[in-house]
C-alpha cells in the first residue's frame, strides 16, 4: 500500500520542492471556493447597482434618512417648543397636585442654592416681593429656570427638564411669594 501512495505523490507532485518540502496539488475545500465565488458575484453586482446603474452613495443615503428623522420630529418638536402662556402658568398655579409636584422638582434640582422653602441660600430669596431677573411673573420665572443664569451661576435647565416639568416647577416657585420663611435672605433686586 505504501507503493500505491508514492505513486499518487509522484502524480500530485508539482515539481517544486523547498528545503526538503515537496508541494502538492490539492483541490482547494468547497466551503473555500463557494465563499470565494460568492463574493466575485456580489462585486458585480456591487458594482453594476452603484457605478453603472447610479446607486446612492453613503452620504446620499445619510442625507435621506436625515431628511426622514427630521420629518418625523418636526411634529414633536413644534409641539414642545411652544412657550406657555402667561394664563396657562396662573391656572397651574391654582391646582394642589401640579404644585406638589413642582415641590418636589424643587427640592431635587433649586434647593441647594435657593433652599428648602425658597429662603435663598446662594441663591436669591424666592418668598419675597424682588427680583433679580424678571418681573417675579409665572412666564418669567419659567423662562429664568429655562435660561438659566449662567453669569450668577444658575444652569438652564430648558435642555435637561422636560417643558412639562418646567412649567409645575415655574407655578411652585410662583406660589411660593409672600410665605415668609424663617431665615429667609435680605431682599435683593427690583421690587414688583
Amino acid at each position: 500500500m505504501s507503493e500505491d501512495i508514492k505513486e499518487i505523490d509522484k502524480k500530485l507532485i508539482e515539481g517544486h520542492e523547498y528545503d526538503g518540502i515537496r508541494e502538492l496539488d490539492n483541490p482547494l475545500p468547497r466551503w473555500w471556493l463557494f465563499i470565494f465565488y460568492a463574493t466575485i458575484v456580489f462585486a458585480a453586482g456591487y458594482y453594476y447597482y452603484y457605478e453603472l446603474n447610479g446607486g446612492p452613495s453613503s452620504a446620499q443615503q445619510l442625507q435621506a434618512d436625515l431628511q426622514k428623522m427630521q420629518k418625523k420630529a418636526k411634529p414633536a418638536t413644534a409641539q414642545q417648543s411652544q412657550e406657555p402662556t402667561a394664563e396657562e402658568l396662573l391656572a397651574l398655579v391654582k391646582k394642589p397636585d401640579v404644585l406638589s409636584q413642582g415641590q418636589k422638582l424643587f427640592h431635587e434640582k433649586c434647593s441647594s442654592c435657593h433652599g428648602q422653602a425658597g429662603e435663598g441660600a446662594i441663591g436669591p430669596n424666592l418668598t419675597d416681593a424682588y427680583w433679580l431677573h424678571g418681573d417675579g411673573t409665572p412666564l418669567a420665572i419659567y423662562k429664568v429656570i429655562s435660561s438659566g443664569v449662567p453669569s450668577k451661576g444658575m444652569p438652564p435647565w430648558g435642555e435637561v427638564i422636560s417643558q412639562d416639568k418646567r412649567k409645575k416647577l415655574a407655578a411652585f416657585v410662583f406660589s411660593l411669594r409672600g410665605t415668609n420663611p424663617p431665615h429667609a435672605k435680605a431682599p435683593q433686586g427690583k421690587k414688583y
